[in-house]
């Protein structure tokens, strides 16, 4: 294996052991949600000078939700001893919604890049971020990276240069939000992903798929092709039930309703 892969072999294996998973699968219609972002795409690098993409997008979204849902986006620290005399933890909620996101890089391998303070920044600024992400992993040579990265990590000393990854741009992620509709348009979705410990919460975003749906139309049921997009929630059991979770589906959902919304965003 290599460096990358070692590490998301660890941090997963470590989650597996000591999280209680609980996996919803969350299937909202986007039809209007994607008629809005086409209209906005082109206007949006013109006068910002970033692409805006879907995944861009949909992490201002989650954020959107995680606001009113902060469980979703919280740390939890609980032994691993059971001792039901004295079985207790800390929850810390987080006010900053660092997005650990997955990044496909050009070489083959994957890495989770961080998309910082994601509910209290624009849509340009959450492109621009993502741009300037690209452009350092692009710039850095991993074999020697990652060991820097670990001796950080541990409280030790070293030095990155400016066009490299920072040690921010890889630690201290408060929510991981994985989107393979970026990478596969089969369709499908995630049935369950691994909750990075010592995070509560993992979110998967699959393609957009054209599904049936039952619409309203001037008061009158009628079956209308509409796109979907399969949103699969896993949480820490220990740290929320599934009622932590509804003011965040409620949250999306009105946002899915009313989508011109992003367009202030």
């Amino acid at each position: 294996m290599d460096i990358s892969r070692r590490l998301i072999a660890y941090s997963t294996a470590n989650g597996w052991s000591s999280t209680p998973h609980v996996s919803y699968t969350y299937e909202p219609d986007v039809t209007g949600l994607m008629e809005v972002y086409e209209s906005m795409r082109e206007g949006f690098m013109t006068e910002h000078g970033h692409r805006l993409t879907v995944n861009t997008l949909m992490l201002k979204v989650l954020a959107e939700g995680l606001k009113v849902a902060p469980r979703m986006n919280a740390s939890i620290d609980m032994p691993r001893d059971i001792d039901p005399a004295n079985y207790d933890g800390t929850l810390t909620l987080h006010d900053s919604i660092n997005v650990a996101a997955p990044w496909h890089l050009p070489d083959g391998a994957t890495l989770s890049l961080i998309m910082r303070d994601c509910g209290n920044k624009t849509l340009a600024e959450l492109a621009a971020m993502a741009t300037a992400l690209q452009q350092r992993a692009e710039a850095t040579d991993f074999e020697n990276f990652y060991p820097r990265l670990i001796t950080t990590a541990l409280g030790g000393d070293a030095s990155f240069s400016e066009e490299e990854l920072q040690p921010g741009d890889l630690l201290d992620g408060t929510i991981t939000v994985s989107n393979i509709g970026s990478i596969c348009q089969a369709p499908g979705h995630f049935e369950l992903l691994v909750v990075i410990a010592p995070q509560t919460t993992a979110i998967g975003l699959s393609a957009i798929q054209r599904q049936p749906r039952v619409c309203v139309v001037n008061g009158e049921e009628k079956i209308l092709p509409r796109s979907i997009m399969p949103i699969c929630i896993s949480f820490d059991h220990r740290a929320m039930g599934f009622y932590d979770v509804v003011p965040f589906l409620n949250r999306l959902e009105e946002i899915f309703a009313a989508p011109e919304v992003i367009r202030s965003w």
